[in-house]
């Protein structure tokens, strides 16, 4: 996440998120499911800028008119707690620009939430401890803590037990977008957890050693079969990153869906593969970076 400060106002660059590693050990007693992810933000932002006007409204504007601007909208709801629980009064205009896809597993929502708490921490000149914002993300919902963070985390619970982790090298993806999208609720709905969870050791071990072959070997989303058989179409996406081998170390569905994305050997054979992918009409496509 990028916060800065313009005139009249902050101004945040909200990146996505892709899962290295996910599993789902079991639902838990209040009805979410256990999971145990190692997350990554990478160079794809919405760009939120806010800005202080009369009254005590919060009041959003976004460019995709498909998205609600009222309170089912994370903004909006991010907004509105921490206004409750700093007894901040003043209203705040937030201007939206979305870039990251809706229902793929990027968890773009999420991020713009996390940016809405971080920006009017500033605009507000709140102070907010890290610990309370991080508590209040999680109230949000089950990605945002993690956009508190970063650029590598381990998330835990619901995904709001956050875990810094060591990013030694930049890493490179290509990422494809299909026009199809997944609810997360319908592929949660539909798995059965695991008798033996997968262990994230050796991914996480892989991350350490700054070796992107070793990082691609470890790739594991245990929801992907199951958005896969919800969407069947998906498998074209699969299958076509599978083959871009030797530009590719590796190739995952990120989150519940519906974004695929692969492991470069380095950023130039991400970027050909991005060139090999746009052409299929497999959505959209694009070369993406965690870290410098």
């Amino acid at each position: 996440m990028i916060v800065r400060s313009i005139a009249g106002g902050v101004e945040v660059l909200a990146p996505a998120k892709l899962n290295l590693f996910l599993e789902v050990p079991g639902r838990r007693p209040d009805g979410y499911h256990e999971v145990e992810s190692l997350m990554v933000a990478v160079d794809m932002f919405d760009e939120l800028t806010f800005r202080e006007e009369e009254g005590d409204g919060v009041a959003l504007e976004c460019d995709d008119p498909s998205l609600p601007v009222d309170g089912r909208n994370l903004v909006v709801r991010a907004a509105e707690l921490l206004k409750s629980e700093s007894g901040h009064r003043s209203g705040v205009r937030i201007a939206l620009k979305k870039a990251i896809p809706a229902q793929a597993g990027l968890a773009g929502g999420s991020s713009d939430a996390a940016a809405t708490l971080a920006a009017l921490d500033r605009l507000w000149d709140l102070k907010t401890p890290p610990g309370r914002l991080a508590e209040m993300a999680g109230r949000i919902g089950s990605d945002v803590a993690f956009f508190l963070h970063g650029p590598a985390a381990v998330c835990r619970g619901r995904g709001e037990l956050v875990e810094d982790v060591s990013l030694p090298i930049p890493l490179h993806f290509v990422l494809v977008a299909p026009t199809v999208g997944l609810s997360t609720a319908d592929v949660y709905r539909r798995l059965k957890p695991p008798q033996e969870p997968r262990s994230i050791g050796p991914i996480l071990d892989a991350l350490a050693l700054g070796s992107p072959s070793e990082l691609g070997r470890g790739l594991f989303n245990r929801l992907q079969g199951v958005a896969e058989s919800i969407r069947p179409e998906l498998a074209r996406v699969r299958d076509a990153l599978a083959g871009l081998d030797p530009h590719l170390c590796g190739s995952l569905m990120s989150g519940s869906g519906s974004a695929y994305f692969g492991l470069g050997r380095d950023r130039e054979a991400a970027e050909r593969a991005a060139e090999v992918l746009k052409p299929l009409g497999l959505g959209w496509v694009r070369a993406v970076t965690c870290g410098p």
